[in-house]
């Protein structure tokens, strides 16, 4: 770069120290502390599924009237995911973060006095906040704190983390249930949310994005300076501490700051990707074992689909997140569009068991693989003072995806359409997926050009 060309600011200043930064004890703590939290996310949201069947026996409910305890989780994450979005930006990642652990962890220790449908609705709605208030602040935290070249690939890391914790429940529920009932699986939950909550208030650092536009945490800002880089120098502090404070209020305007100038157009291409990108990734989590069952496999070759469909998924994601954090968004264009294609392999007549679990294993790589690039991508686009609550936002848009794709799935499935018809359905939305990341990936370039054009002139 030539030298009239470079940006000497404050806050590009601070870019170089952050990116110039190896995997120091600093990074590694904080990555393996949101890969921690994100395992006991996914394990509170999943746990009530592994319950479900012994309170329903217990309480004699029906699946309908327990049907409401799962929406209430879910309604509880689109609210907890924009509340602790705003919070995140206003009062910092980690302290947003930590309400949010510990809201998750009375509601699931909540749980334990429930004894009607309407209160234990009341208490999942409750751990729903907490659950989606965490991920859009971790993934702020994260990103601004790693190098650029690995922010979208530690978001796919700690993702990991959230599919194991998914998981997990069912041996927790295997090994404990069949001899201490349904509660310890909630005190688990509980009990370990608020522990990682005392530990991170130890361990997790803030944002020093977020710290150096805070006058009254510049010294903060400055602590942390010095444990990514030991050998910065007084003057480089002291040049990255004239970093303007952010305005008063900035993070009350709810969704103004997210489309106000380019955000203009990143905000509703993002939600239309998550959107469309959710539709198909739920439908197929949650309609896949019923998939299988038709096509001839059995219960147990069913449920091993589902598994393998998110483990190759979350591998997906892994390698896409690192595509993007070198070329950029518009570089997996091309994911979602090879995923829609191979839906239609699930619909081949006389497709072998074996070959049926190639075919959904490569799908899962590629469709869930893309999702889950998608979160990796998604904090790039925002600055940091509207980070948190940009994320939070998409991420709570996307359970409208989340609800539609298995709803119309249902319905699909119902009305016994032909195989191929069915998927080509369902991998409809995709497309629409890939032309938002193609427009994603020129609305920041345009971006770019214009934050560089003043100091080129």
């Amino acid at each position: 770069m030539d030298e009239k060309d470079r940006d000497d600011s404050p806050s590009a200043l601070l870019g170089e120290v952050i990116d110039k930064q190896s995997w120091n004890a600093l990074v590694v703590t904080t990555v393996l502390l949101s890969t921690l939290m994100m395992f006991i996310d996914g394990y509170d949201l999943h746990t009530i599924a592994f319950a479900a069947p012994s309170i329903m026996s217990e309480w004699s409910l029906s699946s309908a009237a327990f049907g409401l305890v799962f929406a209430a989780a879910s309604f509880g994450m689109l609210v907890g995911g924009i509340v602790f979005g705003w919070i995140g930006d206003r009062h910092g990642r980690k302290l947003g973060s930590l309400a949010a652990l510990v809201v998750c962890g009375l509601g699931s220790l909540s749980v334990l006095h429930a004894r009607d449908v309407n209160l234990l609705s009341l208490c999942r709605f409750l751990t729903g906040i907490g659950i989606g208030g965490l991920t859009p602040l971790l993934y702020a935290l994260n990103q601004e704190l790693v190098p650029h070249r690995f922010r979208a690939t530690v978001v796919a890391v700690i993702m990991m983390g959230y599919m194991a914790g998914s998981a997990s429940g069912g041996a927790v529920a295997a090994a404990l249930m069949p001899h201490y009932g349904w509660e310890p699986l909630f005190w688990i939950g509980g009990a370990f949310s608020l522990l990682l909550a005392g530990v991170g208030y130890v361990l997790l650092p803030e944002s020093v994005a977020f710290l150096s536009r805070r006058a009254a945490r510049k010294a903060e800002m400055a602590t942390l300076l010095r444990r990514i880089d030991p050998t910065i120098t007084p003057e480089t502090v002291a040049r990255i501490a004239t970093i303007p404070d952010a305005p008063q209020g900035a993070a009350s305007r709810g969704l103004s700051p997210l489309f106000s100038g380019h955000l203009s157009t990143i905000t509703p291409l993002l939600w239309l990707a998550y959107i469309c990108s959710s539709a198909t990734v739920f439908f197929m989590i949650s309609w896949l074992p019923t998939l299988m069952l038709g096509a001839g496999l059995s219960k147990a070759e069913s449920a091993l689909g589902l598994s393998l469909f998110i483990l190759a998924g979350s591998i997906g994601g892994l390698v896409i997140s690192a595509v993007i954090d070198r070329l950029g968004v518009s570089s997996i264009t091309v994911i979602p569009v090879v995923g829609c294609l191979l839906l239609a392999t699930l619909a081949l007549p006389n497709l072998s068991s074996s070959g049926y679990m190639i075919a959904v294993g490569i799908c899962g790589y590629f469709v869930l693989g893309g999702h889950q690039g998608l979160n990796g991508a998604a904090g790039l686009l925002y600055p940091s003072p509207v980070r948190a609550s940009g994320i939070g936002w998409a991420l709570s848009i996307a359970k409208i995806g989340s609800i539609i794709g298995p709803l119309v799935g249902g319905l699909l499935l119902a009305a016994e359409l032909p195989r191929m018809q069915l998927m080509m359905i369902i991998a409809s939305p995709l497309p629409i997926f890939a032309v938002s990341l193609i427009l994603l990936g020129m609305a920041k370039s345009r971006e770019r050009h214009a934050r560089a054009a003043p100091v080129r002139d």
